[in-house]
């Protein structure tokens, strides 16, 4: 029996991808962490954000 396959990390092109399409909604936004997860992001101080994806790791749909 094989192992599972270890979480892949996001790629320079997926990151800066992800942070163009942040930094279009929220100017001033910076990458806080990059994991396997995905990419968090940090808001400036300015910039209120009430929705559920607050704190959630942005990462794109894997396909299988």
């Amino acid at each position: 029996m094989s192992r599972p396959s270890a979480p892949s990390m996001p790629t320079e092109r997926q990151i800066q991808e992800a942070l163009k399409a942040v930094a279009s909604l929220y100017p001033g936004v910076r990458i806080a962490r990059v994991g396997p997860e995905g990419v968090t992001f940090e808001y400036p101080d300015n910039v209120q954000l009430v929705n559920s994806y607050s704190g959630t790791p942005f990462a794109a749909e894997r396909r299988k």
